[in-house]
């Protein structure tokens, strides 16, 4: 234990954020060369360093120990620390391992860490042991994606890149962009009285993890209003906007239209929509707020779009939320997200996260999505493809793990996927016979200020992993 958050706390005097990552790479090329260990790194940076077996473990399989090198480095407002140059500055309270005013970069510093260690015990009985770190985990998986595994023996490879102990993650979605356009132009003079709708107050969230609590997507519903202020009158967008990123599940959205129907049947329908979309969410949401605010012109002209009708029949209809839930394991298999909205002078731009853990179910999913919206006369482009890991029902490694967890602690761990991507799908999708599991200590709060290391659980999974390494088959 000591030794791990000995070379932690060496990792986190190294700068080492995304697309800043020399350092690290060099500090590890330079612990495999200061320990004699065989390592080899590419023009990315990866490193891959290797350990021959021990005594008595030359005929098992190889054991792949796998993280990545950079972290989330985030800073409150006003910290004095520049986290392009500068180390950490760590605290230790309640058992707990902190940076001050900074991300920690547990994830995934301490599965570096936790390498480097089981590396340098010489007393730990293993099979032949190969490292691979990875850079550019945080910002697009670059390092997975360039990495060549060619001369890779391992067959079992323990990814460290989860947060929450216990928990034996056995698969993961992998993912797709698809960007959609339909061409509007502005050609149609405002008329009658113009308003602002606000959609807001919803939780949003990540649309990998919290999918399948069915929560609101406010550019859908902001689609689902302005279809019913469509049925009272002659209406025309003006502006429309909603939502951050793709893989986000959109807390807000706002259009501001041209209507000819009067402000109290206006009011009317939007007070309906409100209580009707407050009790399907109801025990989800807290609280859907929909603010309508008259827009004064000034008499200015002001020109809506020619394709309001279609933009609301789109946000509407299209596909949103869990498309499949996986028939082995308890999780999303397959999902949609809306995550974009926006009008430009291009026209109308939605913004699509699809995730699948079964590359045929993405691949579906990508060409129904692709045949809706070009039927409803959109251009569509896609980017960001990355493959997932499919849930293996035979896993040696897997059960190692539960066994060794069973043994330990006296209790079962929890076995699960996750509907978000790790590196774990870029590997195996290079060495398809990979058995492949993710474990790693309690991190609280990753990629914040707030995030917090938890030792105990460190010292714990540190122990999973030993245990699980020195088993034989």
């Amino acid at each position: 234990m000591k030794k791990t958050l000995d070379y932690f706390k060496e990792i986190c005097s190294i700068p080492h954020g995304s697309y800043n990552i020399d350092a690290i790479s060099d500090y590890l090329a330079d612990f495999a060369k200061a320990n004699n260990l065989s390592y080899r790194r590419d023009e990315l940076k990866n490193v891959i360093i290797r350990k021959e077996a021990t005594k008595g473990f030359e005929n098992e399989e190889g054991i792949i120990l796998q993280g990545h090198m950079d972290m989330v480095a985030v800073k409150e407002e006003g910290a004095d620390i520049n986290l392009e140059k500068d180390g950490l500055k760590l605290r230790e309270e309640n058992g707990f391992l902190f940076a001050e005013g900074t991300s920690l970069g547990g994830d995934d510093g301490i599965a570096i860490a936790m390498a480097m260690e089981i590396l340098t015990d010489d007393e730990l009985p293993h099979p032949y042991l190969e490292c691979i770190f990875t850079v550019n985990e945080e910002v697009g998986m670059d390092g997975a994606n360039g990495i060549d595994l060619s001369d890779i023996k391992g067959k079992y490879l323990i990814n460290i890149d989860s947060e929450e102990e216990g928990v034996i993650t056995t698969s993961c979605a992998g993912g797709v962009r698809l960007l959609s356009l339909l061409e509007c132009e502005r050609n149609i003079k405002a008329h009658g009285n113009i308003y602002s709708i606000e959609i807001k107050g919803l939780k949003g969230g990540h649309s990998g993890t919290s999918i399948h609590e069915g929560r609101a997507n406010a550019i859908i519903l902001c689609g689902k209003l302005l279809k019913e202020i469509l049925a009272i009158g002659k209406t025309d967008l003006i502006a429309i906007s909603g939502g951050e990123k793709d893989n986000a599940i959109p807390k807000f959205s706002q259009m501001v239209f041209s209507t000819d129907a009067g402000f109290e049947e206006l009011a009317e329908t939007v007070t309906a929509f409100d209580e009707k979309i407050n009790e399907e969410f109801k025990g989800i949401e807290k609280e859907i707020q929909i603010v309508v605010t008259p827009v004064n012109n000034e008499g200015n002209e002001v020109y809506c779009i020619d394709k309001t009708e279609e933009t609301a029949d789109i946000l509407s209809n299209v596909i949103n939320g869990v498309v499949k839930m996986c028939e082995d394991i308890p999780m999303v298999e397959t999902s949609l997200n809306l995550g974009v909205m926006n009008l430009d002078n291009e026209g109308l731009k939605l913004d699509f996260c699809l995730r699948s853990s079964v590359s045929k179910e993405k691949e579906d999913l990508k060409e129904k999505l692709g045949t809706f919206l070009a039927k409803k006369g959109c251009a569509l482009a896609l980017s960001g493809d990355y493959p997932g890991w499919e849930y293996r029902k035979d896993s040696l490694l897997r059960e190692r793990f539960v066994s060794s967890y069973r043994k330990l602690y006296k209790k079962e761990p929890v076995v699960c996927g996750v509907h978000a991507g790790l590196e774990c799908g870029i590997l195996v999708s290079k060495k398809s016979d990979l058995d492949c599991v993710s474990v790693g200590p309690n991190i609280l709060c990753i990629h914040t200020t707030e995030e917090k290391l938890d030792l105990s659980s460190v010292e714990r999974t540190v122990k999973l992993i030993r245990d699980v390494i020195s088993s034989k088959d």
